[in-house]
């Protein structure tokens, strides 16, 4: 699995796309507070954020009005996108999916929750590589405090909190649903 670790120090650059998403990081400093968090949760807050809906029903328009004015390779390059961009946020909502472009979504925002959590790096609970050098103590969960960098509407907060109680499926056998079009 790809691993999800940002460090504070590199979400300007990442922001301005002089460097390529974090590699992985396999050692942490003793006693560093490192950020957990649940991917799923975060990226389902992510997909239900205002602006994200207002871009996705642009994109939907779109495709619609390409559609209704004949211009077939257009609709279908959208439609493309459209079914990409689902099979991406299943593989992330229903398993364990790396989340990078949802991090890096929530811009100025992530080094600002970063700090209020006293962590200096995040990494999703669900990646065993970049946590095991990490101690139980230095661990702090962030998942609540990323989900509020979005603008949920309550409904959706409380599937939230329900999706708190289910186990994700294996990322494996989710590519195998997405590919079969089952998830």
């Amino acid at each position: 699995m790809k691993t999800c670790l940002y460090h504070l120090g590199l979400i300007p650059a990442l922001l301005v796309g002089m460097l390529p998403p974090p590699a992985l990081v396999e050692t942490v400093s003793a006693g560093e507070r490192v950020g957990t968090y649940d991917s799923r949760l975060v990226a389902f807050a992510a997909f239900w954020d205002e602006s994200h809906q207002a871009r996705l029903n642009a994109l939907i328009q779109e495709a619609r009005r390409a559609k209704e004015q004949g211009d077939l390779p257009r609709h279908q390059s959208l439609a493309k996108q459209l079914s990409a961009r689902q099979d991406e946020l299943h593989m992330q909502v229903f398993s364990t999916a790396p989340i990078n472009r949802v991090l890096t979504g929530l811009g100025d925002r992530l080094p600002a929750l970063m700090r209020e959590a006293g962590v200096r790096r995040v990494v999703s609970q669900w990646d065993e590589a970049a946590l095991a050098g990490v101690p139980a103590a230095d661990r702090v969960d962030v998942t609540d405090l990323l989900v509020r960098g979005f603008h949920v509407p309550e409904a959706k907060r409380r599937q939230l909190e329900q999706m708190k109680t289910v186990k994700p499926l294996p990322l494996e056998r989710a590519r195998q649903m997405v590919q079969q079009h089952q998830l």
